[in-house]
Formats: structure tokens, sequence, C-alpha cells
């Protein structure tokens, strides 16, 4: 006898199996999601390490370069340049990395420029004129920015304070106090049209500027290091008194950066070098203050760190410790602006 299959069995048997693959699906998908999430957790987790591992080097390497400008001021009694041999910290240190990092070192002699808080009214006029500004113009930037520095309310002739501010369609009112970096002439009266675009970022005006003057207190133009358009805006030398400068720094074979370069180790060294000059500001040979940038690279990554110090101190000893401290202070330090710091290099 032949019997009749079981209909409600397969069904069942066909039902159970659905089930068992839905599931199957929902576990993989949301196996997939954890596994995605937990890479994307792990990559966090790893950047923080990574970013804190290589601050610490950039750190260990920012020590190396101070306790090298100390070394070098020691023997020469100060800094003028990068001639001197502190152009390279680790060879003069005699320091050697862990197979696979790489060190970067910059510096920037903010003393090749001239503090932008410490012109006057007359040096600032002038130095825009040098710019090729019109009168009318130079006269609006010159006490444009005095009244934007400067601690009273009492606005100059073509100047601005709150109330001029609160007239015009600039968002900000002056501070009343030195700037803190050259980006904020963007918020004062004049700045804005003529020395940035239409979208608010710098022209080159700003980056001939840039060139000239620093927010740092600097009151003496470092002659070993200032560049040719400071030179004539700011200290009135000549085009043959650059040049001549030029020539003597470049040493014998006439250029920068080879062995031969040479470097003004004293005042009288200028004056034989240039003879007389204008009426200007003061000309120096030394390094008042330096910015020091430290990128260091591994693994695909980078970190940078940079100070900015002021060398017109004398070496101390901690009472404490009695160890000797650098004759130097530090005036800022702060990472490379951005989140990803720690980036591909």
């Amino acid at each position: 006898m032949r019997i009749a299959p079981n209909r409600s069995f397969n069904s069942k048997r066909g039902s159970i199996l659905l089930m068992v693959l839905v599931l199957v699906i929902v576990v993989s998908y949301v196996l997939t999601k954890f596994i995605e999430r937990a890479h994307v957790e792990v990559q966090g987790e790893g950047y923080y390490v990574e970013r804190t591992r290589l601050r610490l080097q950039a750190w260990s390497m920012l020590e190396v370069a101070v306790a090298v400008l100390a070394d070098v001021k020691t023997i020469d009694g100060a800094l003028f340049s990068p001639t001197q041999g502190w152009r390279d910290p680790l060879d003069y240190a005699q320091v050697e990395l862990p197979e696979g990092m790489n060190v970067i070192f910059e510096f920037l002699d903010e003393s090749a420029k001239l503090g932008i808080n410490e012109l006057d009214e007359g040096s600032l006029f002038l130095l825009f004129d040098h710019m090729e500004f019109e009168l009318d113009v130079s006269q609006t930037l010159t006490n444009s920015l005095l009244d934007w520095i400067d601690e009273n309310d009492e606005a100059r002739i073509d100047g601005g304070e709150s109330e001029e501010y609160s007239s015009s369609e600039m968002e900000m009112h002056p501070s009343n106090r030195p700037l803190r970096s050259l980006s904020e002439l963007s918020s004062i009266i004049g700045f804005r049209e003529h020395f940035f675009d239409e979208f608010g970022f710098p022209n080159h005006y700003f980056s001939q500027l840039a060139e000239m003057l620093t927010h740092h207190p600097v009151t003496a133009l470092n002659a070993n290091t200032a560049s040719p358009l400071a030179l004539e805006a700011l200290a009135g030398l000549n085009e043959i008194q650059v040049e001549t400068l030029n020539d003597y720094l470049a040493g014998i074979d006439r250029e920068i950066d080879t062995d031969d370069d040479n470097y003004f180790a004293t005042g009288g060294e200028i004056s034989d070098v240039l003879g007389e000059t204008e009426a200007g500001v003061p000309i120096s040979n030394q390094i008042s203050i330096l910015t020091i940038k430290v990128t260091v690279q591994e693994s695909g990554s980078a970190y940078s760190l940079i100070g900015t110090i002021s060398t017109e101190g004398q070496p101390t000893e901690n009472s404490e410790t009695g160890e000797l401290q650098y004759p130097f202070l530090f005036l800022e330090l702060r990472e490379e602006a951005g989140m990803d710091n720690v980036r591909p290099s």
C-alpha cells in the first residue's frame, strides 16, 4: 500500500529552514556591524596612543634643540645665526635616532622682523608708503592699527574705536591691547580690504607684511637673518647696501647655506660692511626671539611641536636641585594647528 506524503510535515520543515536562514542573515549583519564598530574604536584608540607616543618624542627633540642653543650661547655669548653651527641639533649633539624615525627641525628668527606693536605712527606710515599704498590708505591703515592696540577709546583721524566699528560692517571692536597674531589684522578697519581677499584669505600684501613684521616684541632687526624687504622698508638701507650685506653673509662662493657662510658677531662688523646708513629702526646682530618647530615622523605618521623662546636671559641655578637652567624663556608653546597632528607623513 502506498503512503501519501505528509504535506503538513514538509510545510513545517520548510518554515523552520526559512527561519534558520533569516536568523543567519540577521546574525551576520549584527556581527558585521560589530566588527566595523570595533575596527573604528581600535583605530581611534590607536590614534591617541600614536599621538601620545610621538608627542613625547617631539618634547625630547625640542629639549635637544634648546640644549644645543644654550651650549652655543654659552660659548659664543649670544645667538647670531644658524651659521654658528646649530642648524642641525642632532648632528651637533651627536644624538642617534631610533630606527625608522625621522626628525625635522625648523628655525624662524622672529628678530629678522620687527614687532608690529612696537612701531610708532611715523614708522608705520613709512612702511605702508614703501608698500606703495596711496597716502590716504597709508594714513587709514596707520591710525586704525594704532587705535586697535592703544588703551584709550579716542579715535584718531581716519582711525576707529568702538563707535566707528559699530557703524560699519566689521564684526569685531578694538581690543585696545597689542596684537597677538598678524591674522588679527583681518578684524581692523582698512586691513580686511587691502590685506585679505574676498574670502578672507591673506593676499600678497599680507605676505609682504608677514615678511617684515611679527607680533612678538622685537625692537631691532637682526642683520644676519632679516629679509631685503625688511632691511629696505624698516632699516632704511638702499639696494646697494642690501646687496653688499647679502654678499658678505653668503661668503666667498656667494651662495647661502654653504660651509663658508658668514655672520655678524659684533655691531662694529655691520658698520664696517654697510658704512653710513639712513635713520631707520635699529639694526642688531643677535637673535632675540626664536621660534623652533620640531616634526617627528615615524610609521607613516607625523607630529609637530612649536615653541618660541626669548634668548635674552642668563643661565640660572635651581636653588633646590642645583641644576643649571637654560638661559631662555618660553613665550609660546603649541602643537601644529588642526586635529590631524598625527597624520600620514
